[in-house]
């Protein structure tokens, strides 16, 4: 498995540089695009780690995952969301996946987070599958994806305050 840490704010070439590639390798899995980030500069990026945390899944120096840890404005401490998962295709169904969301889930209990949201796209099983099998549930808020008609997301959260939960390890 890879080791799963935390980029520092100075990081922010290497955030840019694992965000491109999954937005070039699975243009359909995001909102955003590779055309409009790429010509993101410095300031745009390093702003990124004003909205969050980025987690990184590092193998043999090689960067395998990514996942995003954000607050909007007005977000309580307690609750946070997930976004911009993304694991490279080499790496796809072999845990890598559940690995970071347990890692980062772990840490983020531990820091005090109670709730943890997520929007999936529509038609993403594999996501959805993965996050029901870590105990996220349907918050029943649908929105349509703009500029994509007929095109939706679904939140997700995940209560980590409830008794004894706890996220499954990898098998």
């Amino acid at each position: 498995m890879p080791d799963i840490r935390l980029l520092g704010r100075g990081e922010w070439l290497t955030l840019r540089d694992i965000r491109l590639s999954a937005l070039r390798e699975s243009p359909a899995a995001f909102l955003a695009t590779y055309s409009r980030e790429r010509d993101f500069g410095e300031r745009r990026w390093r702003a990124e780690f004003d909205r969050g945390d980025w987690w990184v899944g590092d193998e043999q120096d090689a960067l395998v995952s990514l996942l995003g840890v954000t607050r909007e404005p007005g977000t309580p401490a307690h609750e946070c969301y997930l976004e911009y998962m993304w694991v490279a295709p080499g790496r796809r169904h072999s845990g890598v996946a559940l690995s970071m969301l347990i890692t980062v889930l772990s840490r983020l209990r531990a820091s005090g987070v109670r709730t943890v949201f997520l929007w999936v796209l529509d038609g993403n099983e594999a996501a959805r599958n993965l996050y029901k099998r870590i105990g996220f549930v349907s918050s029943n808020h649908r929105q349509p994806l703009p500029g994509r008609p007929g095109r939706s997301e679904e939140r997700m959260q995940l209560d980590l305050a409830e008794a004894g939960h706890r996220p499954e390890p990898p098998v």
